[in-house]
């Protein structure tokens, strides 16, 4: 389910990557919900218990404090988090978003969720 959630998020930011008339803020917002939402499915399937958050740091560091391994792009994610909340409600004071970046950042993530996930599942 959470991954499903994921896929939503990462299938609007590939559609509005280009288009600059959807705010950097809302496609930041999505980047990062896609990111958090496969960091969480990962420890779900874990059966990792997580506070219910925002926070991409609090996620990472519970991902590797339960031994789960994790790839550069896993550890970058946390750039994302300020596009959560901060960058929703202060739209004069984000700076630029690289969309193709954070692109590229979500889809490294979700291949190392699924790659996770098959692991525990069989």
């Amino acid at each position: 389910m959470l991954l499903g959630r994921a896929d939503g998020d990462l299938a609007l930011v590939r559609h509005v990557l280009d288009n600059h008339d959807i705010h950097d803020a809302i496609v930041g917002f999505h980047a990062q919900q896609a990111v958090e939402k496969s960091l969480k499915a990962v420890l779900a399937a874990r059966e990792v218990d997580y506070a219910k958050t925002h926070a991409l740091g609090y996620l990472i560091d519970l991902v590797q404090a339960n031994g789960i391994d994790v790839t550069p792009a896993v550890l970058k994610a946390a750039e994302l988090n300020p596009w959560a909340v901060e960058f929703r409600y202060e739209a004069d004071s984000e700076p630029a978003l690289d969309r193709h970046a954070a692109l590229e950042l979500i889809e490294g993530i979700r291949r190392w969720a699924d790659e996770q996930i098959q692991a525990v599942s069989g």
